[in-house]
């Protein structure tokens, strides 16, 4: 089945911030009265954050995108 597209995006990156990452997913998976689709892109994270995501990938408006972690930025 083809899902249509959402009216928002709402993009949430994470690398390792299981503290504070249910909360913010939940905070946008709570939200009422708007059609939208939650992209997570996860940079590698090594604690709890992929249990986090995977607790809650059921939810057809989430889309995950894990990534291999490539280092922090450097200026």
């Amino acid at each position: 089945m083809i899902m249509p597209t959402p009216k928002v995006s709402v993009l949430l990156p994470v690398r390792n911030g299981e503290p504070y990452f249910a909360a913010a997913l939940d905070s946008i998976l709570n939200q009422e009265g708007v059609d939208f689709e939650a992209i997570v892109v996860d940079d590698g994270s090594t604690d709890g954050s992929g249990e986090i995501i995977s607790e809650r990938l059921s939810d057809r408006r989430i889309r995950l995108l894990t990534l291999e972690h490539r280092g922090d930025r450097k200026s």
